[in-house]
């Protein structure tokens, strides 16, 4: 199929070409490791953010374009020069065929403040052969996102914490909106974080002016094979809204309920 869409109008010779946006892959970080170079790109945005992050990277061994083995992204954020936290990133980028990049996701807990705050990242390509190419720590930085949203939920009972991550979307409309949500688990620490993909998750949507309106026809997101739960929230007219999100885990809630939590909040002007 052509990449454009050709729509007839009536019955006349006029064609309507309708192309869709380029994307733009916005460069933020280039690291060397000997004869491996390494970009990370990000799109719609001039830096990374606080929240989920969508990452691409390109990666050259020699003058030669690789599209083989991985690469694995750690970064790091020192708060006292003996205390370290990480985040929870992609456990591998993977080449994507259909982008030309390798392709994962990173969701930033903290935005930096330089020249205290700051964030590090690790880089390691891995070849088709099974070589390894390790960076040095290279600093970057994340600025604060209004739209972007993460939650984080302790567990008393294993002393331990996980992170509830949105994923989409990032702005609202009136009626039906697509959700996408991570779930990961992680030490006391924040310092190792692990995907978990069979939890059950059950949301309501509420009012915020008014816990009596509540609205109806969502759909509880539910894991996909990447790991994304994937659901539908109705918001039915204007106003701001909270959508609640119940977690069952490990044969038990993992969030406080009742009352359903943690909360995302949306606006619908």
């Amino acid at each position: 199929m052509a990449a454009a869409l050709i729509f007839m109008i009536s019955c006349s010779d006029s064609i309507v070409v309708n192309n869709p946006s380029p994307v733009s892959y916005n460069e933020i970080v280039s690291v060397d490791i000997g004869e491996v170079n390494i970009k990370l790109f990000i799109t719609g945005n001039d830096s990374l953010t606080l929240g989920y992050n969508d990452i691409f990277m390109k990666v050259k061994k020699g003058n030669a374009v690789q599209t083989k083995g991985y690469v694995k992204f750690f970064p790091k954020m020192w708060m006292t020069p003996t205390f370290l936290h990480s985040t929870a990133v992609s456990e591998k980028f993977l080449y994507d065929a259909g982008t030309g990049y390798y392709k994962g996701y990173a969701i930033f807990n903290m935005v930096t403040g330089p020249p205290d705050v700051i964030w590090y990242g690790v880089f390691t390509y891995v070849d088709e052969n099974s070589n390894s190419f390790i960076s040095d720590s290279v600093p970057m930085y994340t600025k604060y996102d209004s739209t972007k949203q993460w939650r984080l939920i302790y567990d008393q009972s294993e002393q331990c914490n996980y992170t509830i991550s949105l994923v989409k979307p990032f702005k609202v409309v009136p009626g039906m909106n697509d959700i996408q949500l991570l779930l990961h688990k992680t030490d006391f620490q924040l310092l190792n974080f692990e995907q978990i993909d069979n939890a059950v998750m059950s949301i309501s949507v509420y009012k915020l002016d008014s816990t009596y309106i509540q609205s109806t026809g969502n759909v509880n997101p539910v894991s996909s094979p990447d790991g994304v739960y994937r659901g539908k929230f109705n918001l039915p007219h204007k106003g701001g809204w909270q959508l609640c999100d119940s977690i069952y885990y490990d044969n038990k809630w993992i969030t406080n309920n009742p009352p359903p939590m943690p909360q995302f909040f949306f606006e619908i002007n």
